[in-house]
């Protein structure tokens, strides 16, 4: 059931019009470059690929996403809202349930130069996510034999990652913590292709010849450097569904590979893996992905409380004659709401 306009909601919708009085008196603020990533490239290796034989996964998984909906967007800022959701799923006579699930709204605006704005959002998002796991971990009391699954690479610390007191707490519970971005950039062969459609598509070979089995990890995976973030993991390729092609970059915290077979940990995955509706995504994240779905009628909601709060302020026809300036896009496809163009974010 949707809930109403909360007093968290208001505050961050506040905090959103005072930032962009900001904008309106004094510009976009300089700021700093997104950060800069190296390409990482890997020469395949038969003998990185190990099959997997699914496991029954003994504890709980606890995963966490966020998505990201703009409500009023210029070329220099932009608002939006995010549905920041959580699940966890237990198996239980063979099958897993989801035993619990729930999720926070989240409105808030960027300003800034628009090569930096997916990075600021995306920035935002890993914040939210890092909260709603942290209070989930503790309220939960998991251990040692549960799992916290978060979608995006394992990067941890500083202002822009997933908290640094997520990935502490995790380690002092010993909870398995594992991080599958739904795409990864950065990711190359030795001939400066695709890593993970080649791993598919020798994976997919090994498998005829009959010396891989269907589900596999490949690993580890060399990755390179980016520039102010931090990574907190050995990183490997999994292809966890024996119905779907899909690879996914898969990052396991290094607390976790020091103490555990990383393949037993995959194997686990692979055993929530097997539901054809997830193509190869393990579905408490897959599940976790839908909770984060936001209804047309809240988002037009949060779209008339952000116009009425910037109409107080004063603030509101000049934004929105930059809204008009940014969005001749959205016209020519025929939408009326910023919403329904969407926004992609990708991980760094």
């Amino acid at each position: 059931m949707e809930r109403a306009l909360t007093d968290g909601l208001r505050r961050e919708i506040f905090e959103v019009v005072e930032d962009l009085k900001r904008y309106v008196d004094g510009g976009v603020p300089v700021g700093e470059p997104p950060p800069e990533g190296e390409p990482s490239f890997e020469e395949v290796s038969r003998e990185k690929f190990t099959s997997l034989a699914s496991s029954k996964p003994k504890g709980r998984m606890l995963s966490v996403d966020a998505s990201f909906y703009p409500l009023l967007s210029g070329n220099y800022w932009r608002v939006g809202v995010s549905r920041c959701a959580y699940v966890v799923v237990e198996v239980q006579a063979g099958r897993p349930i989801v035993v619990d699930e729930g999720f926070e709204d989240h409105v808030f605006g960027v300003v800034c130069p628009p090569a930096r704005r997916l990075y600021e959002i995306w920035s935002r998002l890993r914040r939210f996510e890092s909260e709603l796991a942290l209070q989930a971990l503790k309220s939960l009391n998991l251990g040692e034999r549960d799992f916290c699954l978060l979608d995006g690479a394992a990067y941890f610390g500083g202002a822009k990652n997933f908290l640094l007191d997520l990935y502490e707490e995790a380690k002092r519970r010993r909870v398995r913590m594992v991080t599958i971005p739904k795409r990864s950039l950065r990711l190359l062969d030795g001939q400066g292709r695709d890593l993970l459609a080649s791993l598919s598509l020798t994976g997919e070979r090994l498998c005829r010849d009959g010396s891989l089995r269907e589900t596999w990890i490949y690993y580890p995976v060399r990755v390179g450097r980016v520039r102010g973030l931090r990574l907190y993991a050995k990183v490997s390729a999994v292809k966890l569904s024996p119905s779907s092609s899909r690879v996914f970059r898969c990052d396991f915290v290094d607390y976790m590979v020091e103490g555990e077979s990383v393949v037993q940990a995959a194997s686990e995955l692979a055993y929530l893996s097997r539901d054809a509706r997830c193509d190869g995504y393990p579905a408490p994240l897959y599940l976790a992905h839908r909770w984060t779905h936001i209804p047309e009628p809240k988002l037009i909601e949060y779209e008339e409380e952000v116009y009425r709060s910037l109409e107080e302020k004063g603030l509101l026809e000049e934004l929105l004659r930059e809204a008009e300036a940014a969005s001749f896009r959205r016209v020519l496809l025929g939408l009326s709401h910023d919403y329904q163009l969407g926004e992609e974010i990708v991980d760094y």
